[in-house]
C-alpha cells in the first residue's frame, strides 16, 4: 500500500478557535415572544450611539435619575401596536440585562412593550418598541356551543359498509370481503326500526288522525360489488362509476314485485366479460286487527 494512503493518528493542524455570539449587532431593537399564558419574554439592544442621543437631549445623568423599566402594554383590539391611551404597566429592569421574563396579569390577550426610563417628572422616554405578541387562553374554554358526535358500534358499522376497509387491498381480496359483509348488514340495518325513517312521518301522521294506534314500514335495496379498477361495469345497461379500489355501490327503491338487476363488468382491453344476474322479490302485506 502506498504510505499516502495510510490514516494519520496525530493532526498537526491547529485547532480553530470558537467563535462566540457578537454581544450586539449595532442596532437599537427589542423583540417580544410568548413563552405560556401568563409569561413573556423581551431580549433588546441599546446601542451607545442611541444611548448618546438620550443624554444629549435630556442631560447626561438621564439614565442614573430616571428607572430603567419595560412599559408592558395591553393591546388587545387595539390596530397594529398602538399603544395610545392603552393599559400598561411598568417591570423595573437593568439596561444591561439585555433580556428578561415578565410575567402578565391576564392570559389571552395581546401585548408589546417599550425599554425605556421613567423620569422623576413623570414623563416616559422610549428607546425601543417590540412587536406584538398574542399570549394562548390559559383556562378552560367557556365556549359552549360546539356539536359534539356521539360514537356507537352502529357507527363503527356503518362506517365498514361505506368501503372503507378496502382501501389497499387487490380485487381478490375485495371480493372475499364482500361476502362477509352481508352479515354486517343484516345486524345494522335489523335496528332500522328503532332509529325511525323520515320519509314515512306524513304517512304516520295521517295514519295517526284516522286510528290511535298504527305502523308503518318500508325498505330499500343496496347492491354493491367489485372489480378491476380500469374496467367497466354496467347495471341494468347503466354504466356505473367505480371507486379508485374498483367497488361500487348502488341504492335503489323496492317496490313490491320482481326486480331484475343485470350486472355486467368488460376489461380495459374488451378482452373478458363478467355477468352476475341477481332477481330480487318483494311482498307486502299489511294487517288491521
Amino acid at each position: 500500500m502506498d504510505s499516502s494512503s495510510h490514516i494519520r493518528k496525530e493532526n498537526t493542524d491547529p485547532v480553530p478557535e470558537p467563535k462566540a455570539l457578537p454581544e450586539g449587532y449595532g442596532t437599537t431593537e427589542a423583540v417580544l415572544l410568548p413563552r405560556d399564558p401568563n409569561w413573556l419574554f423581551i431580549y433588546w439592544e441599546i446601542t451607545g450611539q442611541t444611548k448618546a442621543e438620550v443624554c444629549a437631549k435630556h442631560g447626561a445623568d438621564i439614565f442614573e435619575r430616571a428607572r430603567q423599566v419595560i412599559r408592558v402594554y395591553d393591546i388587545t383590539a387595539a390596530g397594529g401596536a398602538d399603544t395610545d391611551g392603552r393599559q400598561y404597566f411598568d417591570n423595573p429592569v437593568l439596561m444591561e440585562a439585555r433580556s428578561w421574563y415578565i410575567n402578565v396579569p391576564e392570559s389571552g390577550r395581546t401585548y408589546c412593550c417599550e425599554v425605556g426610563l421613567a423620569t422623576p417628572e413623570g414623563a416616559f422616554l422610549s428607546l425601543a418598541r417590540t412587536n406584538a405578541v398574542n399570549l394562548p387562553c390559559g383556562k378552560v374554554s367557556g365556549s359552549t356551543d360546539e356539536q359534539w358526535l356521539s360514537v356507537t358500534p352502529d357507527f363503527d358499522k356503518v362506517l365498514q359498509l361505506s368501503g372503507v376497509e378496502y382501501i389497499g387491498k387487490g380485487s381478490g381480496e375485495v371480493a372475499r370481503s364482500l361476502a362477509q359483509r352481508w352479515e354486517a348488514l343484516g345486524s345494522v340495518f335489523s335496528k332500522a326500526a328503532a332509529w325511525g325513517v323520515g320519509s314515512m312521518a306524513p304517512q304516520a301522521q295521517q295514519g295517526a288522525a284516522q286510528k290511535k294506534f298504527w305502523l308503518t314500514a318500508d325498505c330499500e335495496l343496496i347492491l354493491y360489488g367489485a372489480t378491476e379498477s380500469d374496467a367497466a361495469v354496467t347495471v341494468c345497461g347503466r354504466k356505473v362509476p367505480l371507486n379508485p379500489d374498483g367497488t361500487f355501490t348502488m341504492r335503489f327503491a323496492l317496490p313490491d314485485g320482481n326486480m331484475d338487476l343485470p350486472v355486467k363488468a368488460i376489461s380495459k382491453n374488451g378482452t373478458d366479460t363478467r355477468e352476475i344476474e341477481i332477481t330480487v322479490t318483494r311482498t307486502t302485506k299489511s294487517y288491521d286487527k
